[in-house]
């Protein structure tokens, strides 16, 4: 049986070819595109189920690819690049890709992160499901339409963000280790470097502004969302 459709937008043919037939191992259809303009004409004329896209290509990079998909789509973007400054990891975050990992990569971790999303996004677990508002000091997230409000103002978050602050909402007083939010937001299956958490979270109190505070560090351990003033 066919699994979802994958778009591979890197313009190094080797690497391009190698990821491809790891992905149809996996039984995926797979369109690839050796750069931006390419990859983002096979987007608008298929239907695309996840992007793997490269940041350094020729007549449209990364950067633009994704910035132009995000104006009408919120499809799953996983970034890979050799770019591995923190600066460069952060920047495809605030462009609301869903992950990013860093050149060389073993195809099999890509494989694994793709099945792992593309699971949460079509198979979502039902004891986690539960329909209406859950609000919180000014945070809104409507569960049924994914949509997420602070301070009355609509903020568009991407599918991990979401579920990173669903599950602090959910948890609020629970000392939450980083493995922990890893295994709970990312998944067990699927090998993700503790510094992405960090990551989030730095953007999460950044969508927060003054009650930033509300997400609070555990020196050596974690995080701890707690809208009571200490």
């Amino acid at each position: 049986m066919e699994k979802a459709t994958i778009l591979i937008i890197e313009d190094e043919p080797t690497i391009n070819r190698i990821v491809s037939n790891y992905f149809l191992k996996e039984r995926y259809k797979v369109l690839s595109a050796l750069d931006g303009f390419k990859g983002l004409q096979l987007f608008s004329k298929n239907r695309v189920d996840l992007i793997c896209l490269d940041i350094m290509m020729p007549n449209i990079n990364g950067w633009d690819v994704v910035k132009i998909i995000r104006e009408t789509s919120n499809i799953p973007i996983i970034m890979m690049s050799a770019l591995s400054e923190e600066e460069d990891i952060l920047k495809g975050y605030s462009l609301k890709v869903d992950d990013y990992i860093t050149k060389p990569f073993n195809p099999k971790i890509l494989v694994a992160k793709v099945n792992n999303l593309l699971d949460r996004l079509n198979n979502p677990d039902p004891s986690n499901q539960t329909s209406g508002i859950l609000e919180v000091k000014g945070i809104k997230m409507n569960l049924d339409t994914h949509r997420v409000y602070i301070d009355k103002l609509e903020v568009e978050l991407s599918k991990t963000e979401y579920d990173l602050l669903k599950y602090f909402l959910e948890h609020q007083g629970k000392i939450c280790s980083r493995n922990l939010l890893l295994d709970e937001v990312w998944g067990i299956d699927v090998y993700v470097e503790d510094r992405i958490v960090d990551t989030y979270v730095k953007k999460l109190r950044k969508y927060l502004g003054t009650n930033s505070y509300f997400i609070k560090t555990v020196f050596g351990v974690g995080y701890r969302f707690e809208t009571l003033d200490e």
